[in-house]
C-alpha cells in the first residue's frame, strides 16, 4: 500500500546487498514523457496502461529489487507475470500507522482513488496482497530501525527462495 515503505525498505536492501534497485514508477515517468505527458497529469487510464507496458517489458529480474507502484495490484496479468519472474513479498502494517506516513510525505498521486478514502482503498486492496503474497512481512513502526529490520527479513526470505 503507498505509505508502508516499499521504497525506503526496497533501497535499504539494495544498499546492503547485491540487488540492483528498480522503481517502477521512474520507468513509467520516462515512458509517458516519451509519449509526451507528464506523469503527475496521467490519467488513471493512461497511468495503468503504460505501467502495464513498463511491466511487461521486464524480463529477468534475478537480482533486481523492484519497488512497484500500489496500483499494479489490480492487474491479475502482471502480478502472475511478477510472481513467474521474482517473489512477492507484501510488506503489512496496520492502517493508522499507514495513513500517517503517507499523509506525512506529502501529497503523491494515487491510482484508483477517484471517490474513495484512503482507509477504502485499503480494504480493497488488502485482500490482493494477501492474494498475491508469496511471503508476507510485518511492518511495525513502533520499533526502532523498523524499516532495516523488514530488509533484513526480506533479505533472509529472499535468500531462501
Amino acid at each position: 500500500m503507498a505509505g508502508v515503505g516499499k521504497s525506503h525498505i526496497a533501497k535499504k536492501i539494495a544498499a546492503v546487498s547485491n540487488y540492483e534497485y528498480v522503481e517502477t514508477d521512474k520507468l513509467i515517468a520516462e515512458q509517458a514523457n516519451e509519449e509526451g505527458m507528464r506523469y503527475h497529469d496521467l490519467s488513471d487510464s493512461d497511468f495503468l496502461r503504460i505501467e502495464k507496458d513498463v511491466f511487461r517489458s521486464l524480463r529477468n529480474l534475478s537480482g533486481k529489487i523492484i519497488d512497484t507502484g500500489a496500483s499494479v495490484i489490480y492487474d491479475c496479468d502482471i502480478m502472475c507475470k511478477i510472481a513467474e519472474l521474482g517473489h512477492i513479498i507484501y510488506i503489512k502494517d496496520d492502517i493508522n500507522v499507514i495513513v500517517a506516513r503517507f499523509n506525512a510525505r506529502g501529497k503523491v498521486p494515487l491510482m484508483g482513488i477517484e471517490g474513495k478514502t484512503f482507509e477504502q482503498l485499503f480494504v480493497e486492496r488488502k485482500p490482493l496482497y494477501e492474494k498475491y503474497a508469496q511471503s508476507t512481512v510485518t511492518r511495525n513502526s513502533l520499533r526502532n530501525n523498523d524499516a532495516q529490520l523488514v530488509a533484513e527479513q526480506i533479505l533472509e526470505i529472499v535468500k531462501n527462495v
